[in-house]
């Protein structure tokens, strides 16, 4: 197991955002967290990604304790985060984003590795030495991914990366997502878009109002009745 959380609760206050909650994620798989607004989705990726600390239970990466590690060494250790809502580096171009990428590496490959991407997405190849910020929304969605593969990481969190995307542009991020995982990337995808979520997941959760109510294959979850009636339109 790439990834172990196992009871973590975090809470905002005196609140309880997460609640002793628990789930694995399988190298080399895409496992997706699926619920609403407000669910606790987020708290989760931000929890792994050291930026929020738990009040309890802990994180296993790679079989190392990670509860509590600074940020920068939980990337280094192979975690890589696409935060919600994109964030790009507005005023750095795409190139300047995609090198802030890779920060934490000391290789001479960075620039073959940008190369690489600018060749699978000519779009951004286009607009190499163009403002970030002036891209439209799927191809700042693009870039994300980019830069937080630009770290090589063993782990990519994606955060909603279908929010405010028109329809045709979220059809294109999910091929990229399940593109990914073809080539044997581990993924914990985090979705409002659960049926096209679970539809290219090995592995898929339900959160509400911070617990995990449903664990189990994608393709059950699909076929279930009661996910079927609260998450996927019927």
């Amino acid at each position: 197991m790439l990834l172990e959380v196992n009871n973590l609760t975090v809470k905002y206050g005196e609140i309880s955002a997460l609640k002793g909650i628990s789930l694995n994620v399988k190298e080399g798989e895409l496992t997706t967290l699926i619920g609403a607004n407000g669910a606790g989705k987020t708290t989760l990726l931000k929890t792994i990604s050291g930026l929020l600390h738990p009040v309890s239970g802990n994180i296993i990466f790679n079989g190392k304790d990670i509860t509590n590690t600074p940020t920068d060494a939980i990337v280094r250790l192979g975690i890589s985060q696409c935060p919600e809502g994109r964030k790009v580096f507005p005023r750095q171009t795409i190139y300047e984003n995609l090198k802030a990428g890779a920060f934490v590496r000391k290789d001479n490959e960075v620039e073959k590795d940008i190369e690489n991407f600018f060749e699978r997405f000519p779009r951004l190849k286009e607009r190499r030495n163009q403002k970030s910020g002036s891209l439209s929304g799927g191809e700042q969605q693009m870039l994300v991914i980019c830069r937080a593969l630009m770290a090589r990481p063993k782990l990519l969190l994606l955060d909603e990366p279908s929010m405010g995307l028109a329809p045709i542009v979220v059809s294109e991020v999910f091929d990229i997502i399940k593109e990914l995982r073809d080539s044997g990337m581990t993924i914990l995808l985090i979705e409002q878009n659960a049926k096209q979520a679970l539809k290219i997941a090995d592995t898929g959760y339900i959160i509400e109002v911070g617990n995990i109510v449903a664990g189990d294959t994608a393709a059950e979850l699909l076929k279930s009745e009661s996910v079927k009636k609260a998450y996927l339109g019927g």
